[in-house]
């Protein structure tokens, strides 16, 4: 088991597909509704999604949510350009090793499949323009939710013990004074509660504070529990917002306490 994940989406400037779905757009998988998603249209065996960043970017993690109807077939590939090398991706560009799209066998109850990558040993360099390749399609059509590009956030000393794994049930029920039964049933979203009990204080002031600071508790994060390949990895994966205390406790001479609890998407 290897220490968690954590991975801030980056902003876009602009994003492209080789073919769009009517009704979708390549832009909708930098918004957190995963509900609207990029949808490409059916007939060919590779779709691909080129973001823009806008200016030439270091990324060592992606992940694509939200990919309804993904099989284990499919793979993804990952290309990248310099600002001067350009958005066409010429000769001398970054390109990767096509890999398994899916981030494990064991798909999630929900159905929307979930990818990760992770940059090799020889990363690419900072980059503008990013183009994923899903392959493997057999003409069926690709679907991503939600995008997430980022440098990952490891921190040197993992979780405890003591994580806590629940839903958050958005369903509601009540009885009437005759006592039938009055039932609303919700959307049942994945939480996850983490603690990081010996965080360097280093590590706090350069890398957890800034994050808190700057995404609170509105601005979602994903997370990824164990990275290691496994067949379990699409379920150790959560997207959402931060809850409750967002503050470090300086809990002892030698390190922090952080405790971050998530809301999942429903993704």
């Amino acid at each position: 088991m290897s220490n968690a994940v954590i991975v801030k989406p980056l902003a876009f400037s602009s994003a492209s597909a080789s073919s769009t779905a009517a009704g979708s757009d390549p832009a909708y998988v930098g918004n957190d509704h995963m509900g609207v998603v990029w949808k490409s249209a059916t007939g060919a065996a590779s779709q691909t999604l080129t973001i823009d960043m806008g200016a030439n970017v270091t990324i060592d993690s992606i992940l694509l949510l939200g990919c309804t109807g993904a099989k284990s077939s499919w793979t993804l590939k990952v290309e990248a350009a310099t600002a001067a090398q350009g958005a066409t991706f010429p000769a001398g560009s970054w390109a990767g090793a096509a890999l398994p799209f899916l981030a494990g066998s064991a798909m999630p109850v929900s159905g929307r499949g979930r990818s990760v990558w992770f940059a090799p040993a020889s990363p690419p360099p900072a980059s503008r323009y990013w183009r994923l390749t899903i392959a493997g399609l057999a003409n069926a059509a690709a679907t991503v939710a939600r995008l997430v590009m980022g440098r990952k956030i490891q921190l040197q000393r993992n979780f405890q013990f003591g994580a806590a794994f629940g839903v958050r049930d958005m369903s509601n029920v009540d009885f009437s004074v005759r006592g039938v039964l009055l039932r609303r049933r919700g959307v049942k979203l994945r939480s996850v509660a983490v603690t990081f009990g010996a965080v360097y204080r280093d590590e706090v002031e350069a890398v957890v504070h800034p994050l808190i600071e700057e995404i609170g508790i509105s601005e979602p994060v994903a997370l990824i529990t164990d990275p290691d390949d496994d067949a379990q990895r699409q379920n150790r994966i959560w997207f959402g917002p931060l809850v409750g205390d967002l503050g470090t406790v300086w809990a002892k001479p030698g390190g922090f306490e952080w405790r971050a609890s998530l809301i999942g998407l429903n993704a």
